[in-house]
Parts: C-alpha cells; structure tokens; sequence
C-alpha cells in the first residue's frame, strides 16, 4: 500500500508550479504501540463473530499439525480459515463441531491458510511441508495416490516459478490447484516439461489480488477507519516541509503543510466540497473541476485494493536495475489513467508512470498494522525535476471526527492562529520561534 497518491499529486504540484508546493526527508520508526492498537482491535471486533468453542476447535487441528506455531499465529490462522469457511462454505461451518465432522474436507483450507500464515525465512520448511498437504489433500480428493504429491510439486517448480511461490506461500486457491495439477501430471493437458511460465501468464485480476494479499494481512484494510500520516518533503526547488494528512471513510482529508514551523497551507475536502485556506486569509471553496488531481487524495485507500470504480489492464511488463515487474493501467470513472509497476517477486507496488510524464518510485516498505507501507517516494518529471518524500509517521485509527475536515465560519479564529499560538512568542528578532514536536 501507498499513501495513497500523497507523492503522486504533491510532487505533480511541486513540478509543474500549478500550485503550492509542499514538504522533505527523514524517517523515524512506527511507534509499535500504533502498530498493534490495529491489530487488536482488529481481533476484538472479529472475536465475537463466532464461536470461541470454534476457535477453539480450530487451533486443537492447527496445533495437531504445526506445534511449532506461536499461539498468537495460531489465532490469526483460526480466524482467517474461520472467516473463509463462513463466506465460501457456510455449510462446513454449521457442522463444524459435529463429533464426526470429516476434518479431511477442510484439509486443504486449512493447510493453505497455515502456510500463508507462516511468514519469513525461518519457517521455509513448514511452509513447503504445509503446500504439500494441500497437494496431497487435493489429489485424496480425485483418488490419486498421495506419493505422487513430491513428483508434482517439483513439475510445478520447474514449469513456473510464480505459480510455485505462490502455492508455498498460501496464496493458491482450491479451484487452481487442481487445474495446475492435471497439467503436470502425465496424460494432462500438457507435459511439465513443455509447460513455459509464459504458457499461463497471471491476469490483471489475479495480479491485484496478489498485490492485495501481499500487503495487507487479514482484514487489517477493513478494519481502517481513519489514519494520519506525518510526513516531510524536498521539493524539486530544494524547499523543505512538513506535511500532515488525515484521512477517514469514506472520503474526506485534510492536508496541511508547514515550511520553517510556520503552516502555509491547508487543502481539504469530501469528495463533493473542497477547500483550501492559505495562511493568512479566509477559507475558499475550490470547485471540484479546479482541485485537479488533488482531488484524489479523497481516495481513502490505494485503487489497486479499491476495486469498485477502478478498472485494470495488463500492459506490457517491464525491467529496470535486473527487477522484472508487471504494468497495470489502472482507469479511473473520470477517465483519468496511470500505470502502475507491481514488482514479479514481492508484489509490491514500486513504481508509477503518469500520463504528464511524472516517473514516482517507492521504496523502505514497512509494516504498519499489518499493512505494507512504502516511507520513501521519489518523483521525477520530463526535465529531471526532482522531489522526494519521506514518511515521518503514520498513526491508524486517531479517533478523527467530521469536524476536523470542514472550514471554520468566516471570521473565526483560524488554524493558522491556533498554530501561530502553539509556536510561542515572538524572539527577539521579531519572529516566532516554533515550539519542539
């Protein structure tokens, strides 16, 4: 996950002088207690949705077949292979605590969603023993002896290293699994060895649900209500400043911007009224038409996890510095078109290619409540104008109210002159001196 077009319209506006430009460098940690107010949250909202005598009932199988787990992992599985079988297989889910339940029939499930679990080099070895039950599980299921599980597994690594990866981590469906496995096996649709990668080439659909499985875990995205991010950028003129953006569903932000302590400008809006109020004068409304592509940061998550309103074509995949990645054009409803570059190995998005000719990269990719969050994005247009911007902090679900995104009454003490407060009295000089944050 991006910041959600905040380099992408900021930089633009800093490059192509039609507006004002906006803050810098430097990156400190997400502060760990942020991070797991989410993850909590998270687990005490989705608990009550079911049974603890299910969740219970689950983690015994999981501890049956992966002792090794940490309990908190063990949870997470239950949870998720809980959450699947109530939406894909409602009937399974009624049974579940039946003495007789045929456990066999959820084998797969359950093996998939460990492996996907178990993240990290140190857990390699599980997770290929898990892919493997998943094999074997599926093979049970259309009566074909399980020592042929190994045999297959090494025609899928040697016919495509993508589908491969994707089944030791978890990520291969059922449905897709079996389709891959009548193609290795002998008598399939085609022999292993005259199956090239390029034979089944992802979709764009399938690309985006990789991208959205990679960088998010669980239902972390949906259980994002609000967020506020702290950032600073180098503009391609050499300014430097501070940026703070609050976001909350489903479309209202609010961006401030600060050079030398001092705030410039505030841009705001809720995807029908926009505003903007530059230091020293009244709050304006901005007609949607003129807010250009400042309007996107209504976007309250990135397109690519989006998905309603947005539509996706596989372009032509690229390469640069020996990392091959996939091109996606993702279409707004307005017409609008940018593409985006998802790197083949991490699915992670690194890359942007605007229509004006504006090249962003993305970099220092980090785990905030169980999202992956790019802290670095560097710009640069058709002259070699660069900006660079460097997250400070991002902040999940601050408690935001409606209020913060609406313009003060005309003639009210501004936020400028709550912040001109907050910076301290004038020094000697006869400038304020900003006060530490």
């Amino acid at each position: 996950m991006r910041t959600n077009f905040l380099s992408a319209v900021l930089v633009v506006i800093t490059l192509s002088g039609a507006g004002p430009a906006v803050g810098e460098n430097a990156a400190t940690e997400v502060r760990a207690r942020e991070t797991m107010s989410l993850e909590e949250s998270t687990t005490a909202l989705e608990v009550p949705k079911r049974s603890e005598t299910r969740l219970a009932r689950v983690m015994g199988w999981i501890r049956e077949r992966a002792p090794e787990c940490p309990p908190e992992v063990m949870v997470s599985i239950a949870q998720q292979f809980l959450d699947e079988l109530q939406e894909n297989h409602p009937e399974q889910l009624e049974r579940l605590l039946a003495p007789d339940f045929p456990v066999r029939e959820i084998e797969s499930t359950l093996s998939r969603q460990i492996a996907g679990q178990l993240k990290g080099p140190k857990w390699a070895d599980l997770r290929q023993q898990f892919a493997k039950r998943q094999v074997e599980a599926i093979l049970a299921r259309e009566g074909i002896a399980l020592s042929a599980a190994d045999d297959l597994m090494a025609k899928i690594s040697d016919a495509s290293h993508v589908q491969y990866r994707r089944l030791l981590e978890g990520r291969m469906e059922d449905e897709d699994l079996s389709r891959l496995l009548k193609k290795v096996r002998p008598g399939g649709a085609a022999p292993a060895a005259a199956v090239p990668e390029q034979a089944a080439p992802l979709s764009s659909a399938e690309i985006i649900s990789e991208f959205t499985r990679h960088n998010q875990e669980g239902a972390a995205l949906q259980q994002l209500k609000a967020f506020i991010i702290e950032a600073k950028l180098k503009t391609a003129s050499g300014e430097e400043q501070r940026l703070l953006l609050f976001k909350m569903r489903p479309d209202r932000f609010r961006l401030a911007v600060f050079v030398d302590g001092a705030p410039r400008l505030i841009v705001a809006g809720d995807g029908r009224i926009f505003w903007q109020q530059a230091s020293g004068q009244e709050p304006q409304p901005v007609p949607a038409d003129k807010m250009g592509t400042r309007r996107y940061l209504g976007d309250f998550v990135e397109p690519l996890f989006a998905g309603e309103g947005f539509t996706y074509e596989r372009l032509a995949d690229g390469a640069s510095e020996g990392r091959k990645f996939y091109r996606i054009a993702v279409r707004r409803s307005d017409g609008s078109i940018y593409v985006t570059q998802i790197d083949m190995d991490s699915f992670r998005q690194i890359g942007r290619e605007d229509g004006d000719g504006v090249y962003t990269r993305y970099s220092d990719f980090r785990k905030v409540a169980g999202m992956t969050i790019a802290f670095h994005e560097e710009a640069n247009d058709r002259e070699g104008r660069k900006g660079v911007l460097k997250l400070v902090r991002m902040t999940p679900n601050p408690g935001l109210i409606d209020d913060l995104f609406e313009p003060l009454a005309q003639g009210g003490q501004s936020y400028f002159f709550f912040e001109r407060l907050l910076a301290g009295p004038p020094s000697a000089g006869g400038n304020s001196k900003p006060s530490p944050r």
